[in-house]
């Protein structure tokens, strides 16, 4: 070295030295004033607990979203291998296990060496006073603030052990890309668990934590790997490698996980959980509790759902549903979340069309009405003018209920609601589940009242349930970080059909697959289902089950223009059906619908409705005890 440079570094030595006489000075200067500031941040000493993510699971314990202010997942030193903790003291504070909180040597080597590089390249916090600024004090660079990070460091050591401080800044340390501690940084970095990380990546975690924003792999990855290599040297120097793991870490390839954005499997069905999770949760407990969320979803159903709508083009939601218990299986709100957050299938209220006809068909079956009775399809005209027609614009004249439903003939529902009531039907309709506004007109029929894709789904499953409708479930249960219930539900079912109207009225839905409107629903299984197409075909909708799950289509544009023309709910919607069904029930062996005692099939004239003879085509048909057609059917060639 030069004298002059010599010299120079001696000024600044005295200069430091001088410094720190004078710092001292002040230090006792300002105690008494940061006292009290000092007795309300030690109050805080004992919560302990860093910010914690928010796990979400599915019904088979898989992860599908998550909840945080800061993303990190909490790791008991335990779970840290000692040779990651050696990696962070070598690479922040070597003499962590034998100072005070506080570490004069280190600060003045780490002075020393800023000096002699005219730059800085080495901090002299400790352990202690780095997770006493992190956790406790704002980032403003000022003495005061210096201050307390000291007297906090002194008060943290003399509270807690070397190995809960330890715990502690691990789990509090930012690590870059919003996320904080090492086992969520292990993930974000390698894509791994704590303890699947080699001595190579150890020691590139801890040579981020210097400054994330520039030794981050994925912003500079030259500048991480020379962080890298310093953390080694270090880790070496102190004893803690031998030559040869130093030497082959060096060699060793780094391979990140990536960093691309991953678009949430359900987000629309995390927002519906929100809502819940509020009703009993403040926020700071479900943005940083670590809680641990178990829900109804199923994953695989979610996924073939999620990509049944965006290939489709239409916007609209689809929504599956267990009939038996309420748990939601799948809910997609609509075809891009980052496009729109509006959930559409429990926040639209649009116009369900025919999928409203089975309420008026389940009160007319309780009224005296039978699969076979008849009606006739014609022209009407009321006082007011109005002049209801069926899609096709024919009129068929007599016909059953059985073939009305099948075909969604307009007229009969008009005719069916007036024979019941309007009463009755809104009456059955609320006792399945639904809660919007229901118009008290006969417009009721053309499915004319908005309601949402959840209450239709849910009413649904009373046909699938033997009568007995269930209250949607999302969340099974939540748990803190250590396993303990906070909240928990259990499924609630209560009858609105009697068995034997559930029962008529899911073969006759079926029949709405087999031969009506809903043909291209079929699943190669015994399935139900209704469709529905409003005017203008601005709204096309199909609500379909089998025994084990319900699953509705809602289809239609935000701003409500026309979806286009022909294009019904049999067109679009039923197909969309019958894809996520059948993947959805692709492992669950096929089940029929359960017959009850109070039911009898027989078989019928497909046209009449009457007793075959022999030349008529027939059809098997339910009824209950007691209202079989007596007469035969003399119609047929």
């Amino acid at each position: 070295m030069r004298r002059g440079n010599r010299k120079n570094t001696r000024l600044l030595a005295l200069a430091f030295i001088a410094g720190l006489l004078a710092g001292g000075a002040l230090f006792g200067g300002m105690l008494f004033p940061l006292s009290e500031d000092l007795k309300t941040i030690s109050t805080r000493l004992e919560d302990f607990t860093p910010s914690l993510t928010t796990r979400v699971y599915d019904i088979r314990g898989r992860l599908i979203g998550e909840f945080f202010t800061e993303r990190r997942e909490y790791a008991h030193l335990e779970e840290i291998p000692p040779l990651l903790q050696k990696a962070f003291i070598a690479s922040e504070d070597q003499n962590f296990f034998r100072h005070p909180g506080l570490d004069p040597l280190g600060i003045l080597r780490a002075l020393w060496q800023n000096l002699l590089n005219l730059r800085v390249v080495e901090g002299g916090s400790t352990i202690t006073q780095q997770l006493s600024r992190s956790r406790f004090l704002d980032n403003r660079r000022n003495l005061e603030r210096k201050i307390k990070e000291l007297l906090l460091a002194i008060l943290l050591e003399r509270r807690y052990t070397k190995e809960e401080i330890l715990e502690a800044y691990l789990n509090q340390i930012y690590l870059g890309h919003g996320v904080y501690g090492v086992k969520a940084a292990a993930r974000l970095y390698f894509g791994k668990d704590l303890a699947d990380l080699t001595l190579a990546e150890m020691a590139m975690l801890a040579g981020v934590a210097r400054s994330p924003s520039y030794f981050s792999p994925y912003i500079d990855f030259s500048a991480a790997q020379r962080q890298q290599r310093r953390v080694l040297r270090r880790m070496l120097e102190c004893g803690f490698i031998t030559q040869e793991e130093f030497e082959k870490a060096l060699s060793a390839p780094i391979v990140l996980s990536g960093l691309e954005k991953r678009a949430s499997l359900c987000p629309y069905f995390l927002d519906h959980l929100l809502k819940e999770l509020r009703t009993t949760f403040e926020d700071w407990q479900i943005f940083s509790g670590g809680l641990k969320i178990y829900t109804t979803l199923d994953a695989d159903i979610q996924k073939v759902a999620n990509e049944a709508l965006k290939e489709s083009g239409y916007q609209g939601a689809i929504l599956c549903i267990d009939p038996t218990n309420g748990y939601i299986k799948a809910m997609v709100g609509g075809r891009s979340y980052e496009e729109s957050k509006f959930n559409r299938a429990t926040q639209a209220h649009r116009q369900p069309g025919s999928t409203f006809k089975p309420f008026i068909y389940a009160a007319a079956l309780d009224s005296g009405f039978t699969p076979s009775s008849i009606l006739v399809d014609e022209p009407l005209e009321f006082p007011n003018g109005w002049k209801p027609q069926n899609y096709e614009r024919i009129f068929r004249g007599p016909m059953t209920l059985r073939e009305a439903l099948e075909k969604s003939v307009n007229i009969i529902g008009i005719k069916l609601l007036q024979e019941v009531g309007i009463d009755k039907v809104i009456q059955y309709a609320r006792k399945m589940g639904i809660r919007s506004n229901l118009r008290r007109d006969l417009s009721l029929a053309l499915g004319t009242s908005e309601l949402t894709l959840l209450e239709l789904t849910t009413a649904y499953s009373a046909f699938a349930n033997g009568g007995m409708v269930p209250e949607p479930l999302a969340i099974l249960r939540v748990e803190d970080t250590a396993g303990h219930v906070l909240y928990e539900r259990t499924p609630v079912v209560r009858r609105a059909l009697s068995p034997e109207t559930a029962y008529i009225m899911a073969r006759l839905l079926q029949g709405v697959i087999e031969r009506g409107t809903g043909r291209r629903a079929a699943i190669g299984r015994p399935a139900a289902g209704k469709t529905g197409t409003t005017e203008d075909f601005i709204d096309a909708w199909f609500v379909g089950f089998t025994p084990n799950l319900v699953c509705g289509i809602f289809l239609g544009n935000d701003d409500r223009k026309p979806l286009g023309p022909q294009k019904t709910g049999g067109i679009i919607a039923a197909p969309l059906f019958a894809r996520v069904m059948k993947e959805a029930l692709k492992d669950t062996p096929p089940h029929d619908f359960s017959c009850p005692e109070g039911v009898v099939e027989i078989a019928v004239c497909l046209k009449t409705g009457l007793l075959p003879s022999p030349s008529c085509k027939t059809v098997v048909l339910p009824f209950k005890r007691g209202t079989t057609p007596q007469t035969v059917c003399t119609s047929c060639p």
